[in-house]
């Protein structure tokens, strides 16, 4: 029985697609689906950035809003404020990691964020910045 040659290229690259793809699926746990962003980005967000940058409130404050996924990609001054899978080219990351005495700052005072939770937001914006839609990437302002 002769093999014909596009067989003898074809089944490794298809076998070497799902090892890799099932590692991908494994990696990316809970990220690609919104646990990750629903359980440690959300509320930190929601805790130190939605009294200000929430419908009512973000023409005060640079313009952005970040009760969705979509208003935080597309408003703001510095839009877009999130580059997935660039946390330090992404000003909400920037922002957030810079210390009180920078103008740029944020929270501007009394809170900073905490080390653990600013490595999640990197985590998720290295991860792609999964932020899913509906009321699960609804956010809400703390009052």
């Amino acid at each position: 029985m002769k093999i014909a040659p596009w067989v003898l290229v074809i089944v490794p690259v298809v076998a070497l697609l799902g090892i890799l793809g099932a590692g991908g699926c494994v990696r990316a746990s809970g990220r690609a689906e919104g646990t990750y962003f629903v359980a440690k980005v959300k509320p930190t967000l929601e805790y130190y950035c939605m009294e200000c940058h929430n419908s009512k409130s973000a023409s005060k404050f640079s313009h952005l809003n970040l009760e969705t996924g979509k208003l935080a990609m597309s408003t703001g001054l510095h839009k877009p404020v999130i580059l997935p899978r660039k946390p330090d080219d992404s000003l909400l990351y920037v922002v957030l990691r810079l210390g009180h005495a920078e103008a740029l700052a944020m929270p501007p005072a009394p809170d900073k964020i905490s080390g653990e939770q600013l490595a999640s937001v990197r985590q998720w914006i290295l991860d792609g910045a999964f932020w899913p839609e509906g009321p699960e990437g609804h956010l809400k302002s703390p009052r």
